[in-house]
């Protein structure tokens, strides 16, 4: 696609008087509470059935980072007290929108620690490494060997190079020149190692479990034939021909030809089952194997963990945040993705007025007030998306893009990576998500892709289907579509009712293609209802089309470019289309997820081995970015 950007239509904007019934553990009296939400408002009573408090004839309402004292937990209620103007106010607040203050204390620097004789705890994590390409081959007919440029001769000495037809040789390479493709090779020459590049045409690939493999060099998704040879038809699953997106991953399970030609019998995944199938070996390139491992994990010493920040390059301003965290949390890993970027360029590209958006609702301070984004004759905003989302102030964009603000257990979150994890992450954590949403214990009609059946699914499985299948984490996915369509406890976004009358039956579970406009779910169903593009199982006739699909869409298109963090997916400061293809304008998005994401692990992962990737930038201030006023 491209669209440079992408949003959140929904946010947490006016998070307001919604009932929300759940249980939890026991809260003692007079804890401090910090507000998630972007605005909620304080009623008189315990539901959304009271009034919404007053206070000099206006409506009391919280704004995100407020702090509250809890007086009594109800059910899915709070009773708060909190000052306001100098004065404190009593009243009643969604449970579901307080996150409660960890009691710390500043954590000094360590010194060395004897180690321990005892036992070390060990937990495990699940590493994925990549090999270079290896694969065992043999020569057709003798050939001569070239240089890198495919046009200089190779030799030993002064004796040009060439290989005897039936040479077993290794493939650790290949390269296309003028549209032909080249194999670089080694072999073995007078009992010495040597390396070189012929023509994949000369060249047999015998490698026996199959040979991973990435579709490769076409503008569009490639067609998959029955059997080898242009001359055969295409293969079709439900009727409809197959095709494979570009990048995909498949495995090459067998090398033949036709005639001077080369075609791979593949084996593949599509629409979440495994199938074979023929294609011309000029779309199809090496790639490398990925290798996943169980390793070890024991919680570091202090020492160890202060080596460790040394190593990752972070600087003190992160360290003393990072020391309390492994304090509480001494599984957890933490490393530096360093942006190599100026951290004032940085904010000034988001800043760029339209590219991060924020609630109308907010204080001058967090809204820009730029030419191009605000009136000062009539002191009005203009509106960038809906009726509500206006443009941040730079100073707004400093405070959620630095890195600094969010390293506490609340908010570390939006720095975990995104790629599936299946030892930690299950059915019940997703289904925590969605607690309290129209999707939570609720099953959905749906065509199976492959069968044509009729068939029905609980949300909750149709999420962790879309983990297994796009690698990414559910819980992610979880927390997207309750970002982007969740309107109340009981009702949703008109992008997953399939009601819009523009675009019957069709769904669109995260706002994919939903471009700012003034009508931005329309914009995303059109998107979603492409026929022609035959990709990401769209179009989306229903929920499960849309969540698995859709779930394809995002790793293929974020996280798999290296934006895998909800951070980076945010604030794209990565080197593919920096500071564009952002999956939302919301500049808040990144931080109201990590919210949801702590809920759903409720104390599940304070044992496990979370991987946090956290940007660093160049010349950074000394202190952390403001809160605007």
């Amino acid at each position: 696609m491209n669209r440079k950007v992408f949003y959140t239509i929904l946010g947490m904007t006016i998070l307001c008087g919604l009932v929300f019934f759940h249980s939890g553990n026991s809260l003692a009296a007079n804890q401090t509470g910090i507000v998630t939400a972007s605005s909620l408002n304080v009623r008189t009573g315990a539901g959304t059935s009271y009034d919404i408090l007053q206070y000099n004839n206006a409506n009391v309402l919280l704004a995100k980072e407020d702090k509250v004292t809890i007086l009594e937990k109800l059910s899915g209620w709070y009773q708060v007290s909190f000052v306001k103007d100098n004065t404190t106010l009593t009243g009643f607040v969604s449970s579901n929108y307080i996150a409660i203050e960890q009691a710390s204390t500043a954590v000094p620097a360590p010194t060395v620690t004897p180690a321990s004789t005892s036992e070390p705890t060990i937990t495990y994590r699940y590493e994925t490494s990549y090999q270079p390409v290896s694969v065992g081959a043999k020569v057709l007919k003798k050939s001569k060997l070239y240089k890198a440029n495919g046009k200089s001769v190779y030799k030993v000495g002064k004796k040009k190079m060439s290989l005897a037809k039936g040479k077993k040789i290794k493939v650790i390479g290949e390269k296309t020149l003028k549209g032909k493709k080249w194999f670089h090779v080694s072999f073995t020459y007078k009992k010495k190692t040597r390396k070189a590049y012929l023509q994949n045409k000369y060249v047999k690939l015998t490698a026996g479990k199959g040979i991973y493999a990435q579709i490769f060099n076409v503008k569009k998704a490639a067609n998959i034939r029955k059997k080898k040879g242009t001359g055969s038809a295409y293969k079709k699953v439900g009727g409809k021909k197959v095709s494979i997106a570009k990048k995909a991953a498949v495995t090459i399970v067998s090398d033949v030809a036709v005639k001077s030609t080369r075609w791979y019998k593949l084996r593949f995944n599509y629409k979440g089952k495994t199938y074979t199938g023929y294609s011309n070996a000029k779309y199809v390139k090496l790639a490398k194997k990925p290798v996943t491992k169980k390793v070890a994990v024991v919680a570091m010493s202090d020492a160890q963990f202060e080596q460790a920040m040394k190593n990752e390059g972070f600087p003190e301003s992160y360290k003393q945040s990072l020391r309390a965290l492994h304090s509480a949390y001494p599984y957890w890993q933490f490393k530096a993705y360093k942006t190599g970027l100026d951290w004032n360029t940085a904010v000034t590209e988001e800043s760029k007025t339209g590219v991060n958006l924020i609630s109308n609702a907010r204080a001058k301070a967090w809204k820009s007030t730029e030419k191009d984004a605000y009136d000062a004759s009539t002191g009005k905003w203009k509106v960038f998306d809906g009726s509500t989302w206006v443009a941040a102030s730079k100073a707004a964009v400093a405070y959620f893009m630095d890195p600094r603000n969010y390293l506490n257990d609340r908010s570390i979150y939006m720095f975990e990576l995104l790629e599936y994890q299946s030892q930690y992450q299950t059915k019940s954590g997703v289904n925590t998500i969605l607690s309290n949403t129209p999707f939570y214990n609720k099953k959905f009609s749906y065509t199976d892709v492959n069968t044509g059946a009729a068939k029905t699914m609980y949300y909750v499985t149709a999420f962790m289907e879309a983990a297994k299948i796009s690698k990414a984490s559910p819980y992610h996915l979880a927390s997207r579509v309750k970002q982007e369509v969740v309107t109340s406890a009981t009702t949703t976004s008109t992008a997953v009712t399939g009601t819009v009358s523009s675009y019957p039956g069709i769904y669109n579970f995260y706002n994919i293609g939903a471009t700012s406009s003034s009508t931005p779910v329309l914009n995303g169903l059109k998107w979603a209802s492409d026929k022609k593009a035959g990709t990401y199982l769209r179009p989306w006739t229903d929920p499960y089309r849309s969540i698995v699909g859709g779930a394809q869409y995002i790793s293929s298109g974020y996280i798999a470019k290296g934006q895998n963090t909800c951070y980076l997916e945010k604030f794209n400061v990565t080197s593919y289309k920096r500071y564009s293809h952002q999956y939302m304008t919301n500049v808040e998005a990144a931080y109201e997820e990590s919210i949801k994401t702590k809920k759903a692990y409720a104390g599940m992962m304070d044992k496990s081995p979370l991987v946090f990737s956290i940007p660093v930038y160049e010349n950074m201030p000394a202190a952390n970015s403001p809160m605007p006023k």
